[in-house]
């Protein structure tokens, strides 16, 4: 099997909480919702948001936290935060606060953040395709092959003339 092992190769290690929470912060954006009228798409969080995003819910969790602690988290000059504040940290983010404690439940959520970016940088059906393939126990290289082999289908039904029947440019009647 040539690349099997092809997506966790390319994830980055999360051997720190610094290092978990960077790539959070790396990979995760703010929502339409949190950006206003003169904010970027696809722009990162600040420290500030998250701070924001955690103290906004307070009143219900009992949990504030400032802007320049979580700049200490990510460089690591603070790495033993309390249990809330890592709670607040995933809740903020949208993931499992295992992902801070676990190095199974970190490695499952970065592979899961990873298909999401595809999913967004790709055609969803594409993916879907990936998906299928590899739980049929195809390789990535068959899976890239089969991909190719798809997309140049899709060209050739694309330049098929207006009007066509569909038909392959070979077929005549």
């Amino acid at each position: 099997m040539v690349d099997d092992g092809h997506v966790e190769q390319e994830l980055p290690p999360l051997d720190t909480l610094a290092a978990r929470l960077e790539y959070l912060f790396d990979k995760i954006r703010p929502t339409t919702e949190e950006l206003s009228a003169s904010d970027e798409p696809g722009r990162r969080y600040t420290n500030k948001e998250i701070a924001d995003k955690i103290n906004r819910t307070a009143a219900e969790t009992g949990v504030t936290i400032s802007a320049a602690y979580i700049g200490e988290l990510r460089r690591g000059v603070a790495s033993d935060p309390r249990t809330s504040h890592v709670r607040a940290l995933a809740f903020a983010f949208g993931v499992n606060s295992g992902y801070f404690v676990d190095d199974a439940a970190a490695r499952r959520i970065q592979e899961q953040i990873t298909l999401l970016s595809e999913l967004r940088r790709m055609d969803v059906k594409q993916v879907a395709l990936r998906q299928v393939l590899a739980d049929n126990g195809l390789s990535a290289g068959d899976t890239q092959l089969i991909e190719q082999m798809v997309a140049r289908l899709r060209a050739v039904a694309e330049g098929a003339s207006p009007g066509s029947s569909g038909a392959a440019p070979d077929d005549r009647s």
